[in-house]
């Protein structure tokens, strides 16, 4: 469903040379948006404002939403429809005569009077007499409806309307009475003509200005300030009595108006085709003022105009003088000569002499001079200069921000407007000071024109030019009551002193029509409504359409929606709502209209329901859960007796694998026992494979670097020794020769020799301790996996003490150093090398007594040194403890201590390599070595090897 879209023509009647003629605001309805014959026969109005058409195919009706066609029962051309005085529609035709009646859907229907079919030929006039009803039919015969039949009425006679009109030579087919004192006249060959109170002609529609014919059947008149008309090319509506007219540019206006200028009480146009002067009720054009004008401008008793050839002076019998050459986009006159702004800048021209350049601002459009006399310029881009400091400048806003702008006469004085304002007004693309103090603006789209007075809406003037709010304003000038606009599409002129009968209208809106899944009627419109649809599960796709009784022709009336009281939708011109997909529910529908002066109508509710399907109900879903409850019921039921007896299955078997599983079990256990034993021992053996490959890795890359470096190193510390001697060979040869030589080459050579004394001492302590850094690495690299032996590391302790307590005799006397060996008496017997294992052992005791005698030394015998060393057995292991009181280990290094070539001694103390090789001397027997300490109190190692068994 669509509505219709009704295309205004804006006409005029064309007269000799250029002339454009006002005329009302009027629309052609043609075939292909009523659906039906182009020739249309009669036509009338109900007070609802529905409209119905005799037409060559059926009845038409149109009830401000859509059309619609009624076929009689043998598709006839209706010819004849009159509304009698109690609103009841009756209908003639061919060989047919009856009345519109609503059926049990609301939908018109055509109820037959004659069924007897008492009359033959074509229904050609209907009226009513003293309540009856009488039509006559081209046979001659006059009958008249009564009851459900029709009677000839001999006696009766066709009443004689008053046709008579001011015109000579035209056929009138109707003249009716429509308000204001005016009245409407249709012709047959001559179109429409509508007179004032005293007969004289305020317009005439034809063909030539845009009526679809001039041969015009019958009309009707709503009472409301619409006029429809029925022709033999289609229908047509015009908007009169009105207080909006226009001057089309279709003919005589041609393009846009720009604009407007007053001279001696004429009204001039200056648009894009020329300049136009107003006369009577027609534009005429100014012969050879065919190029566009972009401004006009009085000047004394003449105007200005600039145009694309320059500026003219125009004196009021309409002779015109070129002033300029350059085309002009703007002019202001100033004393006897005038500012004009060309393409290059603006110009001011004076009698008798040379244009003087004033700016190089381009493509002005607007000059204006304020009260204080600075002359202000506007050109097309939006940028504004004036010459408040001597000379043209741009004006910027706060800040030196340049932005597209306006200017705009806002309480006497030139007002700088930016896109972005929006106080005191937002940004106008058009605006108009009129001469009594009213200010007219526009949106920045040159639409919606409204009225400002004192800095507030001026309600009166803003309703008035309200249904020109879609029409692009490009100029405008009043003239008392008169507001002339100019647009694009020519001159509209609002009239506030004309009564327009659509300002006094309430507008009421109706349903029209209900119908689902997009062609399914449910309700015609007609008739009473239904208090509540209700809709199948499956019609869930509903559209509904809705209209005021009376639509004006200058603005679409917009309709706004809402459903359950929710929120409105926005304000749309579509005459209809379509849902698609409705949820299940009950509804309460709403609409309301907004007319052409932002009235609001009447809210109507429409309520609606649409069924749950039966699947989806209460009483189903209880079913549903009764159902699926049984069906749980009866599984567990089943499986309760399934799970009976699979339970006494079970339990037979269990009994018979019980002592098969008890059985197997030992066995399991059993293997499982070797297979944790064989584990283990491929671990360790697979973690020693891994380790020697390591090292086997990297001594054979450090081998031959020790090898590399150890000899050029013998070779360096041995020259240093043969130096050292040297140099002392040399310094007493010196002192020999002290007597012979001066003193102060012999201090300076005794000085020089002392230095390199002393860096030969050097080079050969560094030379030391890298021999012994060396020699550490190769002992990294020896292979220590020989050599392995059952042994007693009981004895070997006892070895290991005795050679600790006389190697360090002389440390343990002096710094009263305790030892403690505990260990047993019986034979324990290990796996080992008991070289590689006692030098580990003394190491360990050797960082001891080192430990203890740097914190005597430090504390100087606060606390007795104490060296404690320990041993123990645990079932299948041995452990040692070796603790001393010595200096600890910080907890920072602690973990870095079993490193290679880490110690914490000098460089000429220690290697670094000793914890490393006693780690891997324990774990190649198969144990481990543990550290504990704390700084300034104690440190333990801890040594685990497993007993041989």
């Amino acid at each position: 469903m669509r509505r219709l879209l009704l295309t205004l023509f804006l006409t005029l009647v064309t007269l000799i040379g250029a002339t454009a003629q006002e005329v009302p605001f009027f629309q052609n309805i043609d075939v292909k948006e009523y659906g039906g014959h182009k020739y249309n026969f009669d036509i009338t109005i109900d007070k609802e404002g529905i409209v119905y058409v005799a037409n060559f195919e059926g009845l038409l009706y149109y009830d401000n939403a859509e059309w619609r066609i009624i076929y009689t029962k043998g598709i006839t051309r209706i010819t004849s429809v009159y509304q009698d005085s109690k609103g009841k529609i009756w209908i003639g035709g061919y060989n047919y005569f009856g009345y519109v009646k609503a059926n049990e859907k609301g939908e018109l229907v055509l109820k037959d009077q004659d069924e007897q079919h008492a009359f033959r030929g074509e229904v050609q006039n209907i009226w009513e007499h003293k309540g009856d009803i009488y039509f006559s039919v081209s046979n001659g015969n006059i009958y008249t409806a009564k009851q459900y039949s029709i009677f000839l009425s001999p006696t009766a006679q066709i009443p004689q309307p008053d046709l008579s009109t001011p015109l000579s030579g035209v056929i009138v087919t109707q003249k009716i009475v429509i308000g204001n004192g005016m009245t409407a006249v249709a012709t047959n060959g001559n179109g429409l003509f509508i007179f004032n109170n005293k007969g004289q002609v305020l317009f005439h529609l034809h063909e030539d200005n845009g009526l679809c014919s001039n041969n015009v059947s019958r009309i009707a008149y709503n009472g409301h300030g619409m006029l429809w008309g029925a022709t033999d090319n289609g229908i047509f509506s015009v908007s009169v009595p009105s207080a909006y007219t226009v001057f089309s540019q279709d003919n005589g206006l041609r393009n846009s108006v720009l604009s407007f200028a007053m001279l001696n009480g004429r009204i001039y146009a200056g648009t894009l085709g020329g300049i136009f002067y107003h006369s009577g009720n027609t534009f005429e054009q100014i012969p050879k003022m065919t190029h566009a004008c972009w401004q006009l401008a009085t000047q004394g008793e003449s105007l200005l105009a600039a145009t694309s050839n320059g500026v003219y002076r125009i004196s009021p019998n309409g002779t015109t003088t070129p002033l300029s050459t350059a085309t002009a986009t703007s002019v202001l006159p100033e004393g006897n000569g005038f500012y004009c702004g060309e393409m290059d800048g603006v110009y001011f021209h004076t009698p008798g002499n040379s244009p003087v350049k004033v700016s190089d601002a381009e493509k002005v459009t607007k000059i204006i001079k304020d009260k204080k006399g600075t002359i202000w310029f506007q050109n097309l881009y939006g940028r504004i200069w004036n010459n408040q400091k001597g000379s043209f400048n741009i004006v910027t806003e706060d800040g030196g921000k340049e932005e597209m702008a306006t200017l705009v006469i806002y309480n006497d004085q030139p007002t700088v407007i930016t896109a972005s304002t929006t106080v005191p007004f937002p940004y106008p693309l058009f605006s108009y000071a009129d001469p009594n103090g009213i200010l007219w603006l526009t949106n920045s789209q040159g639409k919606n024109l409204y009225a400002l007075q004192d800095g507030s809406n001026d309600n009166k003037w803003s309703k008035l030019v309200y249904p020109l709010m879609d029409y692009s304003i490009l100029a405008l000038y009043r003239d008392k009551n008169k507001i002339w606009l100019g647009g694009s599409n020519g001159i509209y002129v609002a009239d506030a002193s004309v009564k327009d009968p659509t300002r006094d209208i309430k507008q009421k809106v109706f349903f029209r029509s209900v119908t689902i899944n997009d062609d399914s009627l449910v309700w015609g419109g007609f008739g009473e409504m239904p208090s509540t649809f209700r809709f199948k599960s499956d019609e869930r796709q509903l559209t509904i359409t809705y209209a005021v009784d009376y639509p004006s022709l200058l603005l679409h009336t917009q309709y706004r929606f809402r459903i359950n009281g929710g929120r409105w939708s926005g304000w749309d011109n579509d005459a209809y709502t379509e849902y698609n997909n409705q949820p299940y529910g009950k509804y309460v529908f709403e609409v309301q209209a907004r007319d052409i002066y932002g009235n609001l109508s009447n809210i109507i509710k429409m309520n609606f329901e649409i069924e749950v399907p039966i699947y989806l109900r209460w009483y189903t879903q209880i079913l549903y859960l009764l159902l699926f409850a049984l069906l749980i019921y009866a599984t567990v039921l089943w499986r309760i007796r399934q799970l009976g007896k699979e339970k006494i299955r079970l339990e037979t078997i269990i009994q018979d694998r019980t002592a098969e599983v008890v059985k197997q079990k030992d066995e399991i256990e059993e293997k499982s026992k070797r297979l944790e034993t064989a584990l283990a021992e491929l671990g360790e053996t697979q973690n020693e494979l891994v380790r020697q490959e390591k090292m086997a890795t990297v001594g054979k890359l450090t081998q031959g670097l020790i090898d590399r470096i150890l000899n050029p190193l013998n070779y360096i510390n041995n020259f240093s020794k043969l130096s050292e001697g040297l140099v002392e060979d040399v310094t007493a040869n010196i002192e020999d020769e002290k007597e012979h030589m001066n003193p102060e080459n012999y201090e300076d050579t005794v000085d020089i020799l002392g230095m390199l004394k002393g860096n030969l001492k050097k080079v050969g302590e560094h030379g030391a301790n890298t021999t012994r850094t060396l020699k550490a690495m190769e002992e990294m690299l020896k292979d220590r996996s020989g050599g392995v032996i059952k042994m007693d590391i009981s004895s070997l302790i006892k070895q290991d003490m005795e050679m600790m307590r006389k190697y360090y005799e002389k440390d343990i006397i002096t710094y009263h150093i305790k030892t403690e060996f505990n260990y047993p008496d019986t034979p324990i017997y290990i796996l080992a090398n008991p070289e590689l294992l006692s030098k580990t052992f003394m190491s360990l005791l050797g960082n001891a007594i080192y430990a203890v005698v740097k914190k005597s030394k430090r504390q100087q015998a606060q606390e007795t040194p104490e060296i404690d060393f320990t041993m123990t057995q645990n079932d299948d292991k041995v452990q040692i403890l070796i603790r001393d009181n010595g200096t600890g280990i910080e907890d920072k290094i602690i973990n870095k201590i079993f490193d290679p070539f880490f110690t914490t001694k000098t460089t000429g103390e220690a290697s670094g390599v000793g914890l490393y090789l006693s780690r891997e001397i324990i774990q190649n027997y198969g144990g481990d070595i543990t550290v504990t300490s704390e700084k300034n109190e104690y440190t333990e190692f801890s040594i685990i090897l497993p007993i041989l068994k």
